[in-house]
């Protein structure tokens, strides 16, 4: 089925719509050997280059959701040609497509991070970042008592922005370093570092163990990853308001894996 260029593009994670019309401006892409045009249909069928590089777009309907544990302090990128460890460097390779982060996490958070080739579920994301809940698990020092815990959801609505807090509690630890789970909707990791700062305590470590109906898998170690089912993919998308293709018949679910870092696990709160 033809569609615009630039969401077809935009669609298939190659670059944003207006990323891909300034190339188009530039001459750098062509459809059937002619020049592209703004506003010019195409389907995956047709011979579209850019640069003189050919792009093997994916059929409709092969959109993939990877769900990724993320070590704290792993970068998306590798800073420079030489460098290795980072996310994207982990990820499995995808012929016609890229992996497109649905609500990255600051490098120095952790946890559940979700990938998809599909460039029409990253822009729905983007429009309900400040929607969707979530739930961060984090490692504090300080008072842990019931009240002072409640006391951060009234903290959370007076801020500014205001932080939609839905619930606080003790999900383990021991002596002055405990772990706790914090429920919110459209907030994030750091967000929440600087309101517990703010209200006197210490926090080590941020992990996020839910997105929207996804979370994070206690059997997935960090540095490992795994497509989503078909029923948590049905239920991200309904989610997010996007429609999805229908997946293409027979897909085998893949899971790629690499062995975790020496002490690597999913604190107790984070397996829930």
């Amino acid at each position: 089925m033809a569609e615009r260029l630039q969401k077809l593009l935009s669609d298939a994670g190659i670059a944003s719509r207006r990323q891909v019309e300034a190339w188009i401006r530039a001459g750098r892409i062509t459809v059937n050997g002619q020049p592209a045009s703004i506003g010019q249909r195409a389907s995956a069928s047709d011979r579209i280059l850019i640069d003189g590089q050919r792009l093997r777009l994916a059929a409709p309907g092969e959109h993939r959701v990877l769900a990724y544990h993320r070590p704290p302090g792993e970068p998306l990128k590798a800073e420079s040609d030489a460098g290795s460890g980072a996310t994207y460097d982990r990820l499995p390779k995808v012929p016609g497509r890229r992996w497109l982060p649905l609500s990255p996490l600051a490098p120095i958070d952790g946890g559940l991070e979700l990938f998809t080739t599909d460039g029409a579920l990253r822009a729905a994301a983007g429009k309900l970042a400040h929607e969707l809940p979530g739930i961060y698990t984090l490692r504090v020092r300080g008072d842990t008592a019931v009240e002072r815990l409640t006391a951060l959801i009234a903290a959370g609505a007076r801020g500014d922005p205001p932080l939609s807090i839905e619930d606080v509690q003790v999900v383990g630890g021991e002596g002055r370093n405990v772990w706790i789970e914090v429920a919110v909707r459209g907030a994030r990791g750091r967000d929440l570092r600087a309101l517990l700062a703010s209200s006197g305590y210490e926090v080590s470590r941020v992990l996020r163990t839910r997105y929207g109906p996804v979370a994070l898998d206690p059997a997935l170690s960090r540095g490992e990853h795994r497509d989503l089912s078909e029923a948590e993919s049905s239920a991200l998308y309904s989610a997010l308001g996007a429609s999805r293709a229908a997946p293409p018949p027979n897909r085998r679910r893949a899971t790629a894996r690499r062995s975790p870092r020496p002490g690597a696990r999913v604190p107790s709160g984070a397996r829930r």
